[in-house]
């Protein structure tokens, strides 16, 4: 195994981040990075934490499939890169970074999710020959036989009606090697994955407060000083002139 390198922390690793997103942070260090670090008498190019910071605090990437660090966290991970003292991050580093926040699907989710499309009047509970064509159907997870086994164990009524929870529970206690099967997100777009909490509409700026109205007194007083202030400048003016 290759020994870990604070400043290639790529070698060896696949990011999991898509071509879109890499294509964007590519774009964004590109923009702003400068060479401010020296390696090997070469000039590199790198951007500060701070910097890295905001551009996290931009959002550029969904909840669903990221995980958003704490400052602290940040700082764990910048330290494991040799970058806390100096605090500047090159491109590998935050890649890397950013890499180990993705949140990857899980299959007992998405089932869980895939149960309830088809439970369309909200009962928590499926009829038996619909869940045996979710599960023979999903991502061939499941052949006949095993899929009458964990059918026969989540009817305990025997009525032919089963609370897909506790189904997809006897599902994995049979088959715990499913856990380590790779899923997809059931939704495509994760704004339209119901388990993902909306963010919440920004609060609208509130208007300007108008000052208070000004007593009549108030106002001829001050319209008095201004004709005086004028009166004075006009004064000044002419001797100006005439000297």
């Amino acid at each position: 195994m290759t020994a870990f390198d604070p400043f290639n922390p790529l070698i060896g690793i696949v990011p999991r981040l898509t071509e879109e997103q890499l294509e964007m942070i590519n774009t964004w260090f590109d923009t702003i990075a400068k060479p401010l670090l020296v390696i090997e008498e070469e000039p590199v190019k790198a951007v500060s934490i701070e910097r890295f910071i905001k551009f996290l605090e931009l959002k550029k990437f969904h909840k669903r499939s990221f995980q958003y660090p704490s400052y602290f966290e940040i700082m764990v991970k910048a330290e494991q890169l040799k970058a806390g003292t100096t605090r500047l991050l090159m491109k590998d580093q935050i890649i890397y970074m950013l890499d180990s926040w993705i949140i990857e699907p899980e299959i007992k989710h998405e089932l869980q999710l895939a149960f309830k499309v088809f439970d369309t009047e909200n009962r928590n509970y499926l009829e038996s020959d619909d869940i045996n064509a979710i599960v023979t159907g999903f991502e061939d997870a499941f052949d006949e036989a095993e899929t009458i086994e964990v059918l026969r164990d989540a009817d305990i009524n025997g009525d032919g009606r089963i609370i897909y929870e506790d189904f997809i529970e006897s599902i994995f206690s049979v088959c715990p090697e499913l856990y380590e099967e790779k899923a997809e997100y059931l939704y495509d777009d994760p704004d339209e994955d119901p388990s993902v909490e909306k963010e919440p509409e920004p609060e609208p700026e509130p208007e300007p407060v108008p000052p208070p109205p000004q007593p009549k007194d108030q106002m001829k007083k001050k319209s008095e000083k201004s004709d005086e202030k004028d009166g004075e400048d006009k004064k000044i003016f002419v001797l100006k002139i005439k000297l």
